[in-house]
């Protein structure tokens, strides 16, 4: 392709842009399927929904310059994608398996940014109103998936994936791997699907937990009625009220 002005350049680059769109509607479904931590599959889905919205949006904006949608494929977010892949069939402990598809979705967010942003100054510049606003929008939804991304790495994905590589006598889980040996990552393996289910249902969790806590409570005071109920022994017997050795 012979490209003689910024227009067609223009033009050129939203086609590879409309790629990195469809690439992304292809594989966001499959990190999400990989991932433990519910929050970031859910994030992982909603993402995807934008991107397809994002994908359409390109769709009108070559209709109007008469442009074939499905001209260009993009390489870089071809091999961006392929390295996502490459990355998620190594990794085989869940919790870092789930930060590594945040880097690697955040490499995604960061290219289209990238992208995003430059062609929304080159609208600006051919006097491409409409075109600029589309590009300026779809480039603050990139920005909060980014940053959206970036608090879950941090508020405990990160932290999760740390855990498993902390140093002996720091912190609570590597005291305990120390004092009970395996058991310590037994316990932090059970809890977690644990946890992660809780945030995937909390009332169906508030509930359970408020039935368990009545049952126990019926439990210890029918025992304790029990208790109170049964015959004195037979030695109590042999004694007065007083508690003073009956005479025979």
């Amino acid at each position: 392709m012979n490209v003689g002005d910024l227009r067609t350049m223009y033009v050129a680059e939203l086609q590879e842009l409309r790629s990195v769109e469809d690439q992304l509607v292809a594989a966001l479904p499959k990190m999400a399927q990989l991932v433990e931590h519910p929050q970031l599959r859910q994030a992982l889905k909603r993402h995807l929904a934008e991107t397809e919205s994002q994908r359409n949006r390109l769709d009108e904006l070559l209709k109007r310059h008469n442009a074939t949608p499905t001209a260009h494929e993009d390489s870089s977010m071809r091999a961006i994608i392929r390295e996502a892949d490459r990355w998620a069939g190594m990794v085989s402990d869940a919790d870092c398996r789930d930060a590594g598809i945040i880097a690697s979705a955040q490499r995604v967010e960061h290219y289209e940014i990238a992208v995003y942003g430059t062609l929304a100054t080159w609208a600006q510049q051919l006097g491409l109103a409409e075109d600029h606003g589309v590009l300026r929008t779809i480039l603050a939804e990139e920005k909060r998936t980014d940053a959206a991304l970036t608090r879950l790495a941090e508020g405990g994905v990160n932290r999760e994936a740390a855990e498993d590589a902390a140093p002996e006598g720091e912190g609570y889980m590597a005291r305990s791997r120390e004092v009970l040996g395996e058991a310590g990552s037994y316990v932090r393996s059970s809890a977690r699907p644990v946890t992660h289910t809780i945030e995937d249902f909390p009332v169906a969790a508030v509930v359970l937990a408020g039935a368990a806590g009545y049952l126990m409570a019926y439990l210890a005071h029918a025992g304790g009625t029990d208790r109170s109920r049964q015959r004195a022994p037979e030695y109590a017997w042999d004694t007065g009220y007083s508690g003073r050795p009956r005479a025979f």
